[in-house]
């Protein structure tokens, strides 16, 4: 086998948003390395959760690195052959041409596309990929279908990984039986547990342009706006919370873009909850909102470990979430919020309403347990791995 002496790397990821939220501060490491790092994805994607000068913005971001950007093929949608077979030429000819030294890609659809791209260059260049897995789509709870399909799946390209990187105790347990060279848990992408610094007088200055009262108590959900992220759960809940009347002294923010906007509005609309349910759309102002807000709630029914969660507990924010794979890695329940399953609104409500009757001290007291808990999960300590993981991986 000839190895690659090139001290090039490849950054891939299926949405030109998870290559930038998830990995510049990779890049970094790996031009602090030495690396000559290109970024490949795709930049046309309809499920962003990032405004267009949000793109733009995340573009520069990758031009003032030194990135070459390679624009891929979309690697969303598992059943488009045209799209899928045109992003697996695309990288295979850029991985063969460049010889890179390393191969970092991420995601369910786009890991698979790309480490099958790598297969020659493993071979004959001694290229190194690392698989980072940011939640498989096989887990407790999963359907046979997804079991069956994306588990064999992921077994099988396992084979093409030296290094696979699970994010969730869950996936580390399932990824053992695989044929990866090596499997490692590393606590997540990172999180700047100091990022979100609230301006002076913060709460008061949005309750006030939101017309909220100062005895309301606040339910904020943040994120991406896609069916996966169920916050239709939490408007069924509501709409139950306010036919039983109890829901009176509440309002719900939601924070994001995403392609079912539209079909929020309408179901609050539909539902009458017009009057406690908020869609703020995009905000550069995340953590005014925070500071505004006193009950964080998660509803997703899927996750490998959740950024969104994580940072809403670096603030301190006492949290509602689903009892799925990821949240319960951050959330026990009772300590810092209560759990629910997302296909029951009814557990729901009974959740939300646990945390209401929860003194506000108590309350005080789960944010807190949280923003210790975040310690571990933060950035610089997810860099110094992925620092150790990239100085290492030429050796396996």
């Amino acid at each position: 086998m000839q190895r690659s002496t090139n001290k090039k790397a490849l950054m891939h990821a299926h949405t030109a948003y998870m290559a930038t939220q998830f990995n510049i501060d990779n890049i970094k490491i790996l031009q602090s390395l030495g690396y000559e790092v290109d970024v490949a994805c795709c930049w046309q994607d309809g499920d962003s959760a990032l405004s267009p000068d949000a793109m733009q913005g995340r573009r520069k971001k990758l031009d003032d690195l030194g990135c070459r950007v390679i624009e891929t093929a979309s690697l969303r949608k598992i059943f488009n052959v045209f799209e899928l077979s045109k992003a697996y030429r695309q990288l295979k000819r850029e991985i063969e041409t460049n010889r890179y030294a390393i191969v970092h890609t991420q995601s369910p659809i786009g890991g698979v596309i790309c480490r099958l791209a790598c297969r020659k260059a493993r071979k004959l260049y001694g290229t190194k990929v690392i698989y980072a897995a940011h939640g498989f789509h096989f887990f407790k709870g999963a359907s046979k279908k997804n079991w069956l399909v994306f588990y064999n799946v992921e077994k099988y390209c396992s084979k093409f990984t030296d290094l696979l990187i699970t994010i969730n105790k869950e996936d580390y347990e399932n990824a053992k039986s695989f044929n990866a060279k090596e499997v490692v848990y590393v606590p997540g992408a990172g999180v700047d547990t100091n990022k979100f610094v609230a301006s002076a007088g913060a709460r008061e200055k949005i309750r006030e342009e939101l017309e909220i009262s100062d005895e309301t108590t606040v339910l904020l959900s943040v994120g991406e706006l896609i069916p996966r992220k169920n916050h239709i759960e939490v408007l069924r809940a509501l709409k139950q919370m306010k036919d039983a009347g109890i829901a009176d002294n509440i309002r719900y923010l939601i924070a994001g873009r995403g392609r079912i906007a539209k079909e929020l509005h309408d179901t609050i609309n539909d539902l009458g909850l017009s009057e406690i349910v908020t869609m703020l759309g995009f905000r550069s102002d995340v953590a005014d909102i925070f500071a505004a807000s006193d009950i964080y709630v998660f509803p997703s029914h899927q996750e490998g470990l959740p950024v969104a969660l994580m940072e809403a507990m670096s603030v301190g924010m006492p949290i509602v979430c689903s009892e799925i794979r990821g949240n319960t890695d951050l959330i026990s329940a009772g300590e810092g919020g209560y759990l629910f399953d997302s296909k029951d609104s009814k557990t729901l409500v009974s959740a939300i309403e646990h945390m209401l009757n929860t003194p506000v001290l108590q309350r005080k007291k789960m944010g807190e347990r949280n923003i210790d808990v975040m310690k571990q999960f933060d950035k610089d300590t997810v860099n110094e791995i992925m620092r150790r993981i990239y100085e290492n991986i030429t050796h396996i």
